[in-house]
């Protein structure tokens, strides 16, 4: 008997806490997270000088951004082929930083109807006094909605 009424408490507290939270009861869907497989290309030479959030929908522009993304390559890798009608490519890049930095699109997805791009940006521990541009260019299911970034900050997990 106490078993069943431990029960009953604790699915009218989990249904109180889900029905008090914002959106009325709902719970934001998750975003998906961007896999390695996704990514097109990443280097930190000095392409994107600045920092750049671009969302890519045609092959002009695509050709653009990719012969500007490996300029400073010896023998640039071949355009990568993207369906426009089923893909889109996002660029980041963090302008300026140092060795060992990066920046990743690490989650992608529809929130209230807004397109979000989560963007993290990891700081390494030591910090050379070189400069480095870490810019990353990924696929992801095409979008007519326009895209947010949402920013997220990191030092490097194994800094002390």
């Amino acid at each position: 008997m106490r078993m069943r009424f431990s029960i009953a408490v604790l699915g009218m507290v989990v249904a109180v806490g889900v029905g008090c939270g914002r959106g009325g009861g709902r719970l934001p869907a998750p975003l998906a997270p961007v896999l390695s497989s996704a990514r097109l290309y990443y280097d930190d030479g000095p392409a994107y000088t600045d920092s750049v959030r671009l969302v890519v929908r045609d092959v002009t522009t695509w050709q653009q951004v990719w012969s500007q993304a490996t300029s400073t390559q010896g023998a640039p890798p071949p355009l990568p082929e993207v369906d426009f009608g089923r893909e889109m490519v996002l660029v980041v890049g963090a302008g300026q930083m140092h060795p060992g930095d990066q920046i990743h699109v690490d989650s992608v997805g529809v929130r209230q109807d807004v397109y979000v791009a989560i963007v993290r940006t990891i700081t390494a521990c030591r910090q050379f006094p070189t400069p480095a541009y870490p810019l990353e260019i990924v696929r992801v299911a095409r979008s007519a909605r326009q895209v947010t970034w949402s920013e997220r900050r990191d030092r490097a997990a194994d800094c002390r």
